[in-house]
C-alpha cells in the first residue's frame, strides 16, 4: 500500500490537472459563445444575400454568371479548415481523416489543397500530402486581418480557370452537442441548395445600373468572403464545443480520481493507526 506522503502528492496533482482542466472548460465557453454570436450574424447577411439571388433569377430568368455556370473539372481545389490547439477530444483527428479521404475519392484529375489551420497543416505534412496553400495564422481573432486576402487568393483561383471548382471541408456547427463533417461547393454557387424563392407578387421591373452582370461581379468576392467566414467561425465554434465537452469529462473524472485517493488515504491511515496501536500492545505485553 502507497505511503500516506505518496497519496497526498497524488492528491495535489490530480487537483491541479482538475484546476486547470476547469479553467480550460470555461475559457472554451466564453469562446463558443462568440463564435455562435458570429455564427447567427452570419447566417442572416447570407440568408438576405441568397434571398437577392433568388428573386433577380426570378426577374432575368436568363441571367448568367461565371460563378453560377459549372464546367467541366480538370482541376479541383480542396480547402481544409482545421483546429488550432488539441485537447478537444476527437475533433482534430475526426477532420483529418474526413478530409483526407474526400482528397483521395476526389475524381479530378488535378487537386490543389489548401489547409487552414495549424493541426490540418501538420497532419497533412506528415501523411506526404501535397499542400498548394497553408493558412496556420488564419483563426477566429485574425480574420478580420487575414480573411479578406485569403478569399482574394481563392477567388482568383477561380476566376482565372486555375481550379474549376472549390470545395469546403470543414466540421459545421449545429448546437454545442452537435456537429457534423461537411463537404460544401464554394463554387461554382449551387442555387438550388439556396432558399425557395419568396412568395407573393412578381416584383416590379428594375433598371440595373450599372449592370447585373457588373452588380454580381461586385458583389460575389463578399459573397464567397462570407461563406468562408462561416466556415470558419462554425469551425471554431466546433472545436470549442469539443473541447469544452472534452475538459468537463476530465475535470468530472478528475473529481472520481479524487475521491478514490481519499478513500485510499483514509484507508492508509487507519491501516497504520491499526498497526501502531498493535505494536503498543504487543510492547506492553
Amino acid at each position: 500500500m502507497a505511503s500516506l506522503r505518496d497519496i497526498r502528492q497524488k492528491i495535489g496533482g490530480v487537483s491541479t490537472t482538475q484546476q486547470i482542466t476547469s479553467a480550460m472548460k470555461m475559457m472554451s465557453t466564453a469562446r463558443l459563445g462568440r463564435a455562435i454570436e458570429a455564427i447567427n450574424l452570419t447566417h442572416a447577411y447570407i440568408s438576405k444575400f441568397e434571398h437577392m439571388v433568388q428573386d433577380l433569377k426570378r426577374e432575368l430568368p436568363n441571367f448568367k454568371h461565371p460563378c453560377m455556370t459549372a464546367r467541366p473539372v480538370k482541376c479541383s481545389c480542396i480547402v481544409v479548415i482545421g483546429g488550432e490547439r488539441g485537447l478537444c477530444g476527437g475533433f482534430n483527428h475526426d477532420l483529418n481523416r474526413f478530409a483526407q479521404g474526400i482528397i483521395e475519392e476526389h475524381p479530378a484529375p488535378q487537386k490543389k489543397i489548401v489547409a487552414i489551420g495549424r493541426k490540418v497543416i501538420r497532419y497533412f505534412e506528415q501523411k506526404g500530402i501535397e499542400l498548394y496553400a497553408t493558412f496556420p495564422d488564419l483563426t477566429v481573432k485574425t480574420l478580420d486581418s487575414e480573411l479578406f486576402n485569403t478569399s482574394r487568393i481563392l477567388f482568383e483561383l477561380y476566376q482565372k480557370n486555375e481550379v474549376d471548382e472549390i470545395h469546403l471541408v470543414y466540421t459545421s456547427f449545429a448546437s454545442a452537442v452537435a456537429r457534423y463533417l461537411t463537404s460544401l461547393r464554394l463554387l461554382p454557387i449551387d442555387t438550388s441548395n439556396m432558399p425557395p424563392k419568396r412568395p407573393g407578387k412578381a416584383l416590379q421591373p428594375f433598371d440595373f445600373y450599372p449592370s447585373p452582370l457588373e452588380i454580381f461581379s461586385q458583389l460575389m468576392p463578399r459573397y464567397l468572403r462570407n461563406l468562408l467566414y462561416r466556415a470558419i467561425v462554425e469551425s471554431s465554434a466546433s472545436e470549442q464545443s469539443s473541447r469544452m465537452a472534452a475538459m468537463t469529462s476530465a475535470t468530472d473524472r478528475a473529481e472520481e480520481i479524487i475521491e478514490e485517493l481519499k478513500l485510499d488515504l483514509h484507508r492508509s491511515r487507519q491501516a497504520l493507526i491499526t498497526r501502531e496501536i498493535a505494536e503498543v500492545i504487543a510492547g506492553s505485553q
